[in-house]
């Protein structure tokens, strides 16, 4: 999730964020929250500062080296890596709003850091980012001679995405002449928390700046060779990453990298009850049984196409329409609804992202928290709603669906029919 430059962000905050428009993210979040307040009043667990360090550099070298990712060993690293941060945020002395302060800030849902310290659990994302960094860092240090500055707006109380290759590279002797970050985030506890990790990792020396503030706000002295952004939730929705992502996009040097690099938002119609109810209620099935049913699931999705697709230049040449004072649309896709199946009807509209990071690494659909669909419910196909609402649109077969993304408030995406006039 995204918590904007002064306060620490963490991306979006933990797998099952990505769940809340269904039966089973809404029990998930329940199961999280009360996990959530049992460990955060647990007595912390001290481990020496050089401990640690072992652990986060063999954490990442697993994460890192080709050929030798094992998913499940990983995760278990990096649950043990929560653990130890955690006891660290807890002796960073956060005060009550430190801690739990959410807003909606002018550019989307700030998170509050007791929430986004769980990011650090989401593996696959977690080491595809890495990994993508790394290859990226890698390609810059091969290319250029002087020092590499990367900034990673939205970072969040442990800047996961970053901070487990920073003690990497200082094992391996890269060290703060060659790389210097600017760590960017709106909440105030987010920064404290993540100086007094950096301090105990002991990485102060690739500290360019610990900024607390709004990314959207910040302009640098120089141009960045790297850009690290993660603010988004599932369905693109609720945080600030596109508005973070435009900013920092004209702050890139001309060699510099964006991760990542590529983000597409696609629009499915699928059948809401089997999507996100009946596919994960998996007790008693065999891995097989799993398997089929969820491939079964897939196959009754129909895609209907590409909504918008960000890149660097892209959001450097996007020009919003200032709908009033405080609304702002960017102009996406129109798709047309195929003809569909007698039985396929009641059909919801969701929409998901394709991330391509760096040289590769990808996250693709239901691989991460940010990659789960997101149904929009108030989109009606094939079926009249029985409690209609105003602003309900209803569609049919044939019919074409435009999509505008609204940068305000909450932001998200937009559906309205379009109405041909003969």
């Amino acid at each position: 999730m995204h918590a904007f430059a002064h306060q620490p962000h963490t991306p979006s905050c933990s797998d099952d964020s990505a769940m809340d428009g269904s039966v089973a993210g809404l029990f998930a979040h329940q199961q999280q929250k009360s996990l959530l307040k049992q460990q955060l009043t647990t007595p912390p667990i001290h481990l020496e500062s050089d401990a640690l360090n072992a652990l986060v550099v063999d954490t990442t070298r697993q994460i890192i080296t080709p050929h030798s990712f094992d998913r499940d060993a990983v995760s278990k690293q990096l649950n043990s890596l929560f653990t130890h941060f955690s006891a660290l945020y807890e002796q960073a002395e956060l005060t009550a709003n430190e801690r739990r302060q959410q807003f909606i800030h002018q550019h989307g849902l700030v998170m509050a850091p007791n929430y986004c310290i769980h990011t650090i659990k989401d593996t696959l994302r977690v080491s595809r980012y890495l990994r993508a960094i790394d290859k990226a860092v890698t390609a810059l240090l091969d290319d250029e001679q002087g020092q590499l500055h990367i900034a990673y707006p939205a970072c969040g109380p442990f800047a996961p995405l970053l901070v487990p290759l920073l003690s990497y590279y200082q094992s391996q002797g890269i060290d703060g002449r060659r790389l210097r970050v600017t760590f960017i985030d709106i909440q105030p506890g987010a920064i404290k928390a993540l100086h007094h990790l950096l301090a105990q990792l002991g990485l102060q020396e690739y500290v360019h700046q610990l900024y607390c503030g709004d990314a959207c706000q910040y302009n640098a002295p120089m141009l960045f060779d790297l850009v690290v952004v993660e603010a988004m939730q599932h369905g693109f929705s609720r945080e600030g990453h596109l508005a973070i992502a435009r900013h920092f996009a004209k702050q890139l040097s001309h060699t510099g990298y964006l991760i990542p690099e590529r983000i597409d938002i696609h629009a499915m119609l699928n059948v809401a009850q089997r999507e996100y109810v009946e596919q994960w209620q998996l007790h008693g099935l065999t891995p097989q049984e799993q398997h089929q049913l969820q491939a079964e699931v897939a196959s009754e999705r129909t895609e209907l196409g590409q909504i918008m697709s960000l890149t660097a230049d892209s959001l450097k040449a996007m020009a919003p329409q200032q709908i009033n004072e405080q609304q702002q649309l960017i102009e996406g896709a129109t798709l047309r609804i195929p003809h569909l199946p007698d039985k396929a009807d009641k059909q919801t509209l969701s929409l998901y992202t394709d991330i391509s990071l760096f040289a590769g690494e990808t996250l693709n659909l239901y691989e991460s928290g940010i990659t789960h669909p997101l149904p929009d419910l108030s989109v009606c196909i094939n079926f009249e709603p029985q409690d209609r609402h105003p602003d309900d649109t209803v569609a049919q077969s044939g019919d074409e669906l435009k999509f505008y993304y609204c940068l305000n408030g909450l932001p998200g995406f937009l559906v309205t029919k379009v109405h041909h006039h003969d």
